[in-house]
């Protein structure tokens, strides 16, 4: 009798999901970017969510929710009803590095969440100005060693893969750097065109457009190839500095609050991978800095296992807290 009712109670619950998966979405679909708007983020989050519109007849609406290097809205997410009405669009740093950063953290990002996709690589650049006299990383060193340069370095946040490679360099150069954290990538990008900040730690997709005017100069890489868009600038590790977080991957990825469905996941990762693939979106992306990673919910979960380590471990070695 226990074992009948058992089964019929696993019968409807899989009856229960196949008919949200056939009817979603019913409504519209609010995506939630934890960083501010003009950011890579904020970018691949728009481009993806307005053929998502098209391709499921149904709005999704981009919602920032900036602050606390990308905890504020991926708290809110991974609070937010099961149901795929709620997803996020984060980075590298809201999903690994917070847990090492803050003592408390209002989620779980490896229990709170569902895989859906790891949308594009974003590789991080290190770039200065024109005010600097700095043009690759040999003229840094050289300012460096001639003393007295009270140097800073801009990053989109405490913490996040933008501040380790910053911090990481600064102590290796022991350039005594001030680090000045802003809350995503446009304020940085903003800040070294007005010369606020020596240095940016940016990705390459934001800064990308203000390179060929020499409005900004870009002096290194993170990742353990170059960019495709910018093919002279060099890897840092190319450039003799040997830290595993120069080779770890930003990448900007779509998720659900853990127990949504999964036909309902495995029906938006066939739809962003669908949109991503095309070649008229992954030729854009490509164009404005952006590798396309594409990946299906169990690979994003398998290299999501292996970067949480070499990450959470980093942060807690540079000794980085959340002020």
């Amino acid at each position: 009798m226990l074992k009948t009712i058992a089964t019929a109670c696993a019968v409807m619950l899989l009856a229960g999901h196949a008919s949200a998966a056939d009817t979603f979405p019913a409504r519209p679909v609010r995506i939630v970017v934890p960083y501010a708007a003009g950011g890579a983020t904020d970018y691949i989050a728009r481009t993806v969510g307005d053929r998502l519109s098209k391709s499921l007849g149904q709005p999704f609406v981009i919602d920032n929710k900036p602050g606390a290097a990308g905890a504020i809205g991926a708290s809110e997410v991974s609070r937010s009803k099961a149901d795929g009405y709620t997803l996020l669009m984060t980075i590298t740093d809201s999903q690994i590095n917070n847990t090492a950063l803050y003592k408390k953290l209002a989620y779980d990002p490896q229990k709170d969440f569902a895989f859906i996709t790891q949308v594009v690589r974003s590789p991080a650049l290190i770039s200065t100005h024109p005010g600097t006299g700095i043009k690759s990383m040999a003229d840094l060193k050289a300012k460096i060693s001639a003393g007295n340069a009270k140097l800073s370095y801009g990053s989109w946040g405490i913490g996040g893969q933008g501040h380790l490679a910053g911090e990481s360099l600064n102590r290796n150069l022991k350039a005594g750097m001030v680090h000045v954290p802003q809350r995503g990538e446009g304020p940085v990008v903003s800040d070294l065109l007005s010369g606020t900040i020596d240095l940016g730690v940016s990705s390459v997709a934001s800064a990308l457009q203000y390179v060929p005017s020499g409005k900004i100069i870009p002096i290194a890489v993170m990742g353990s190839h170059r960019s495709t868009m910018l093919p002279q600038v060099p890897t840092i590790s190319e450039l003799g500095f040997k830290d595993p977080i120069y080779d770890a991957n930003v990448w900007i990825a779509l998720l659900a609050p853990a127990k949504t469905p999964q036909p309902i996941i495995d029906q938006l990762s066939k739809e962003v991978r669908a949109i991503v693939s095309s070649p008229d979106v992954s030729q854009v992306l490509i164009g404005r800095g952006f590798e396309v990673m594409n990946s299906t919910p169990d690979q994003f979960a398998t290299s999501y296992k292996t970067e949480f380590d070499v990450i959470t471990k980093r942060i807690r070695e540079l000794e980085i807290e959340a002020q």
